[in-house]
């Protein structure tokens, strides 16, 4: 029988039944076909006929460390053995290098290390003839058994998950999503660490394509998380807002701190997460300003390279190349008589008492209808 088999991270191990829920009761906003999800003495094993979807979908969740397009056999000895050969012989090819691993529970009556050698030695006499050869190093193709009591699974590919804890396992946190790499990156994360996130987005004064950037990068994140709703909080800047000309003016690292420590505040949520630059008056304001307030601000992709940044934004899925930071600018908030406001507080204020409200049902968001529905 063909299934999906879910392994969790090394993190979430202890956490199998909170991310077993978290995959059932979030799977529904994701695809439309029936399933079953069951714990299975260490892993996770749901039963679809859509397994190559299910499988890419829920690698993306935090607290997995793969899913696996898997072959379910019983226990036996020799089953298991006949299923990891015939396995490799469908799947290794001219001239490829492989191996074979085999993961296996205590007290089943033989070693994992056993019926490993076994199965390599059997698979080196079927596919030599085809140049194949085996290497423990640098494979080409690997053919894996994971074997319980109730079960064996046997599987050639596998789709790697981010690993980290189940959502929800650290709480909530409000992430200011912005059209950067590095907001892209430290969102995803924070969502890693097992943060439920609220999404906090905002519109710039004089940049009609800034809305749209931070919509898909929110989208991006939004299929990372096990969750059958999530919430957005959509703040109209640029409508009350204008860059630069008066000294009343904000710069944005302080205005989006503002914004996020008082959003973060009033939903009931003890963290914030936004990019932040390692240097200068406006990181210390910002700490600052969320210290007064009692919200714990994160900023984890702020340390990073630009190497670095771009390769976990490859893992994360970004095509399209945007800035790595917003950049700093100063932004003047005006109120209903179009006056500049001058106390940060009070524009934070006034601009959030027009705060948006949306629920995300959708895992997969159509970043186009989304950026109209705000706009």
């Amino acid at each position: 029988m063909r299934c999906v088999i879910v392994k969790p991270s090394p993190e979430a191990a202890s956490q199998i039944e909170v991310l077993c829920a978290l995959i059932s009761e979030s799977l529904p906003s994701f695809i439309e076909g029936k399933y079953s999800v069951e714990v299975k003495e260490g892993a996770i094993e749901i039963c679809t006929p859509d397994v190559v979807e299910v499988a890419e979908i829920v690698s993306k969740f935090s607290g997995v460390a793969y899913a696996a397009l898997a072959e379910k056999v019983k226990t036996d000895f020799d089953e298991v053995l006949q299923a990891l050969v015939g396995a490799g012989e469908k799947c290794i090819f001219d001239n490829e290098r492989f191996s074979v691993k085999v993961e296996a529970q205590q007290n089943l009556g033989y070693r994992a290390s056993d019926l490993q050698t076994l199965a390599l030695s059997t698979l080196i006499g079927k596919v030599s003839g085809r140049g194949a050869r085996p290497d423990e190093k640098r494979p080409d193709k690997v053919v894996y058994a994971l074997v319980s009591k109730e079960a064996a699974y046997v599987f050639t590919h596998r789709y790697l998950g981010p690993g980290g804890l189940p959502s929800g396992a650290s709480g909530g946190c409000v992430i200011l999503v912005e059209p950067t790499v590095r907001s892209l990156v430290g969102g995803w994360l924070v969502q890693r660490a097992g943060f439920t996130p609220n999404y906090l987005v905002t519109n710039y004064p004089s940049q009609p394509e800034a809305l749209y950037r931070s919509i898909e990068n929110l989208a991006l994140l939004r299929c990372c998380v096990a969750k059958r709703s999530l919430q957005l909080l959509y703040v109209d800047v640029g409508k009350r807002g204008r860059v630069g000309g008066s000294e009343q003016g904000f710069s944005w690292s302080n205005l989006a701190a503002a914004l996020g420590v008082k959003a973060a505040v009033k939903e009931k949520i003890g963290t914030f997460c936004m990019s932040l630059g390692l240097g200068g008056r406006s990181l210390q304001n910002v700490l600052k300003y969320a210290c007064r307030d009692g919200v714990n601000i994160l900023s984890p992709a702020s340390f990073f390279t630009e190497e670095e940044l771009m390769a976990y934004a490859k893992k994360i899925g970004l095509q399209r190349t945007l800035p790595l930071d917003v950049g700093e600018s100063r932004l003047t908030v005006l109120d209903e008589s179009g006056r500049p406001i001058s106390d940060l507080d009070e524009a934070a204020e006034y601009l959030l008492k027009n705060v948006s409200k949306v629920d995300l049902t959708d895992g997969f968001l159509d970043a186009h209808r989304l950026t109209d529905e705000l706009s």
